[in-house]
């Protein structure tokens, strides 16, 4: 860490800042707040915005037109900036999907987004080429209601969660995904972990958890390298309204306040039903808001906010802490805070009801006394829901899509029924006539697995209703699934079976049949035909809201939205690492998209070849 006016190298002491390893003498809060720290451990490039990282909060009232000039001042890199949860609803082309909506804007190029800001609630704004959300390009966008408007800032507080490696750039970490990664220490492989369904976790060695950018390194479970925690002030008696933003490349993060309980107030910008919990399991691209109030009668000073991994312990060798901080402190306790304190303790599930919000398998160990809840188990309570078209045993198209790792002989990418997503060169929605890499959907089906720029038709204005799967010989992840352009009822999660004793997965679900004759579930039908074209057993009666789901290993969710945003919107898994690998699709939405800009850029194809007369092509210049 560097000190930049003062041009002094920083290291961390006793959760501070000082220029010297050999003394107590601190950084001065105004000093502190000019170095970004993330986890404490040396030097690594990371993408700051306007001089921040994470990038700065973005507050708008629903509805208000937002102008966004993006300046790309790296020097090797190209970027775009997607609004995360934003509709972009009549305006397709400013969602910020490199190579789908827009072209990349290369290094010293200036970009304009304008855009509507809806729907109202959490959201957030990353980016969306390669892998450098993991780098640190991301921040909260947060959307205020008009018709009771919030006093912006009041009582709340937003909390940015990422899995943090300081020694990879994200090259490196997606090509050490394919292949290995080692502790270049002891020259050992590090082995992959797993959550306690044994669902894997890809190969993304985590190192430190951030909170809004700050965490400590965990060498072992027991020792850490001091580096400041970000610290929230709490006074007894109020109510605080927390938005917890998913910005992690792999992990899912399991969030609680040390021996405290909360209520859940909604996920990905809707209301959920209240419902009080323990913890909740927040996945890469998922939003969660809940109340909590600071402890009225209360001698302790601080308490900790933390987001831990759902890797098992035995899978960390009982010796890892996988963990991002914050410290609560309570103002109307007196007395000194510990900047840099012990991890917290485990929830004592004998003294509350240790209750999980959003699991993505079925059970926790019968010996923890931790109960589940899938995101199956709640209702709606957002007072803009429009569930009367959505409602019934008939929907006006059924769609089934396969996220997974299916393949033979090695060859398993990431992939959507089996087709392994590739971007096209120039932007689906402007030059759509351009693209040569489309699916030849005769070979996919003739050779099982293909690599393409895979897109699905649907028409306009209908209610559509999209199963979403993890079955097959490609299973044993879970995978956040995110839909640009739209929101989504979620109305069914189906589980696989589990042991209700240890929770690891013992068979997937049976109601879907894979009929590609692989089992790399290429093809898909309700195994009862009756559920066929919406009839499916079980649909939640007032179904909840979001814009990502996790999809358990083994299983399936049913979700259903109004095709009225044309467009070209992808639909991938919001892991990075999965994504890049080939996790995604285009959801080409609508025979007639609205008029493109006039002078919006295009993209041109380096195509000089040798011998040529035209000259090599370039790329046009964004302004």
């Amino acid at each position: 860490m560097i000190l930049e006016k003062e041009q002094a190298l920083i290291y961390p002491q006793n959760g501070r800042l000082t220029a010297n390893t050999n003394t107590s003498k601190y950084l001065t809060l105004e000093q502190e707040k000019r170095v970004i720290t993330a986890d404490g451990y040396r030097s690594i490039l990371v993408i700051a915005i306007n001089g921040q990282f994470p990038g700065p909060r973005i507050e708008a009232y629903v509805n208000q037109t937002i102008n966004m000039t993006i300046v790309n001042k790296l020097h090797t890199d190209s970027i775009t900036v997607h609004l995360h949860g934003i509709h972009q609803k009549g305006t397709p082309w400013m969602d910020g999907v490199a190579f789908i909506t827009q072209c990349p804007v290369l290094p010293g190029q200036t970009f304009n987004q304008v855009f509507e800001a809806f729907p109202p609630g959490t959201n957030m704004y990353h980016a969306h080429i390669g892998d450098q959300r993991s780098m640190g390009l991301y921040g909260a966008f947060i959307v205020y209601p008009r018709k009771t408007p919030e006093v912006i800032g009041l009582n709340q507080i937003v909390i940015l969660l990422q899995d943090w490696n300081h020694l990879m750039d994200p090259e490196t970490a997606y090509n050490r995904m394919l292949t290995q990664q080692f502790d270049f220490n002891t020259g050992k492989v590090i082995n992959t972990t797993y959550s306690v369904d044994r669902a894997k976790f890809s190969r993304f060695e985590f190192q430190s958890g951030l909170i809004n950018g700050q965490g400590r390194h965990w060498v072992d479970a027991s020792t850490n390298n001091e580096s400041p925690l970000p610290r929230f002030q709490i006074s007894s008696g109020v109510t605080y309204r927390f938005r917890i933003i998913g910005a992690m490349t792999l992990y899912p993060m399991r969030v609680s306040i040390e021996g405290q309980t909360f209520k859940i107030r909604g996920s990905d910008a809707f209301d959920i039903e209240r419902t009080m919990v323990q913890s909740l399991v927040i996945h890469p691209g998922e939003r969660y808001d809940f109340v909590w109030q600071g402890p009225s009668n209360t001698s302790q000073k601080q308490y900790m906010l933390v987001a831990e991994t759902i890797e098992t312990p035995e899978s960390l060798n009982n010796n890892k802490y996988h963990a991002a901080e914050a410290i609560l402190e309570m103002v109307n306790v007196t007395g000194p805070v510990n900047l840099n304190p012990s991890k917290a303790a485990p929830p004592n599930c004998n003294i509350i009801n240790c209750t999980v919000l959003n699991c993505p398998y079925q059970f926790y160990p019968r010996n923890s006394k931790t109960t589940c809840l899938t995101f199956n188990d709640l209702l709606n309570n957002d007072p803009i829901r429009e569930t009367d078209r959505i409602i019934g045993n008939k929907v006006d198209n059924e769609y089934f899509f396969n996220f997974g790792f299916p393949g033979q002989n090695g060859n398993t990418p990431g992939s959507v029924n089996a087709r392994e997503f590739i971007f096209p060169s120039v932007p689906m929605l402007t030059q759509s006539d351009e693209i040569s890499t489309l699916c030849d959907e005769e070979q996919c089906r003739r050779e099982g697995m293909c690599a393409c720029t895979y897109t699905q038709k649907i028409p306009s204005d209908k209610l559509i209703q999209m199963v979403f799967t993890n079955i097959g010989n490609g299973a044993g992840w879970s995978h956040p699934i995110h839909l640009h352009g739209h929101s989504f009822y979620v109305m069914k999660m189906g589980l696989g079976t589990y042991n209700p004793d240890k929770g690891d997965l013992i068979a997937q679900n049976q109601d879907i049949i894979c009929t590609d004759g692989r089992e790399f579930c290429s093809t898909m039908r309700w195994k009862d035909s009756s559920w066929d074209n919406g009839n499916v057993t079980g649909m939640n009666e007032d179904p909840p809201q979001k814009d990502t789901i996790v999809v358990p290993t083994g299983g399936y969710v049913v979700v259903r939205f109004i095709s009225d945003n044309p467009g070209m919107w992808f639909l991938h898994c919001h892991i990075d690492l999965h994504n890049t690998n080939g996790m995604g699709m285009v959801i080409d939405e609508g025979d007639t998209k609205p008029t493109t800009p006039i002078g919006f850029p295009e993209f041109q194809l380096l195509a000089w070849q040798l011998g040529s007369d035209l000259g090599p092509k370039t790329s046009l210049h964004l302004a």
